[in-house]
């Protein structure tokens, strides 16, 4: 694309843009796997962090407690988590990678960096840290926003 064309899209075309092309990126990558590209976000924490609860990542993603659920009962279901009750809350689960998730996500780390790097082409080590500094700060703003369920 252009410059005349790239200044001619506004910032919510260039997010929508960024976020269906990346997704339809992240979906065909993951689809080898019978997962989808949420699915994978929800196992790279629980790789991260074994033994992470359903409500934290909820939290993390920022995203409902119930969509959660359904996606960590497809990743039990495929054998890539194992779900144990949390000894200190009899209602809530912690969650553990399988040995299947550990490999998957050791993979999808490193499509994750090759997207990264050709998404940033021509971006300069400073202007992607500015970049990644900005996009926090618009989705805390956005998060901040639905929780005060300001009317958008």
């Amino acid at each position: 694309m252009d410059k005349e064309k790239h200044k001619a899209l506004s910032e919510q075309e260039s997010f929508s843009i960024i976020y269906r092309h990346g997704k339809i990126m992240h979906d065909k990558a993951m689809k080898k796997f019978g997962l989808t590209g949420h699915q994978m976000g929800y196992l790279k924490h629980i790789c991260q962090r074994p033994g992470i609860s359903q409500e934290e990542l909820a939290q993390l993603h920022r995203i409902d407690k119930g969509a959660v659920a359904k996606a960590i009962k497809g990743l039990v279901g495929k054998g890539y988590v194992r779900r144990e009750k949390n000894p200190d809350d009899k209602r809530a689960y912690r969650l553990f990678p399988t040995a299947k998730a550990i490999k998957l996500s050791e993979k999808a780390q490193c499509h994750g960096e090759d997207i990264e790097k050709k998404m940033t082409a021509g971006m300069t080590e400073e202007e992607i840290r500015t970049l990644k500094i900005l996009l926090a700060k618009l989705t805390d703003n956005i998060a901040k926003m639905l929780e005060e369920g300001e009317n958008l």
